[in-house]
């Protein structure tokens, strides 16, 4: 069948070329054509304005969430810490104050107190990274913070136990001799 429909094309294109159709034909070709254009056109904009409503959805559903774990997370993290730096601040202030107690007793080499204010100083820095990006990281370099000043009032007391008044005395009686 396809080749007798070619066959009668090709015998009777002569009679196909020379003829034009009226002048009708076109725009009812072109109400057809663009009737259907317009049918299928809603449709896609209908869908477009979906898809663009769903995805701004999406997005600011998801951002909230994130907002709320990064609330909470911070949140836990400060009353976690908050328990563990209070812990930290009390042993460091009972050692200060036993480190104190040897003044009257002992001369106290007063060194120990710049590391003191070197290790305060970067640990309001990392404080005010917790308060802007609360993370496990922070958190560690501030309970590592905190341990190196316990390890420097430990050795210092340690120091201070061991040149105690009788440790002194035995050396100043070894010089005077």
């Amino acid at each position: 069948m396809k080749g007798d429909l070619e066959k009668f094309i090709v015998e009777n294109r002569g009679h196909f070329d020379d003829r034009e159709p009226s002048e009708k034909v076109w725009p009812a070709v072109k109400a057809r054509i663009y009737r259907k254009k317009n049918s299928f056109q809603w449709i896609w904009k209908a869908a477009a304005i979906v898809f663009f409503l769903t995805s701004l959805f999406l997005y600011f559903r998801g951002n909230v969430e994130t907002r709320a774990q990064l609330l909470a997370q911070k949140e836990k993290i400060s009353s976690d810490f908050k328990d563990v730096e209070s812990f930290y601040f009390e042993l460091i202030t009972e050692k200060r104050s036993l480190i104190a107690s040897f003044e009257d007793k002992v001369d106290i080499d007063h060194g120990y107190e710049q590391d003191m204010q070197n290790l305060d100083a970067m640990y309001e820095v990392l404080k005010d990274e917790l308060r802007t990006n609360p993370s496990k990281k922070v958190v560690d370099a501030l309970l590592l913070n905190l341990v190196v000043r316990i390890d420097i009032l430990n050795k210092k007391l340690a120091e201070l136990e061991e040149d105690g008044p009788e440790g002194k005395k035995s050396a100043k009686s070894d010089l005077e001799i």
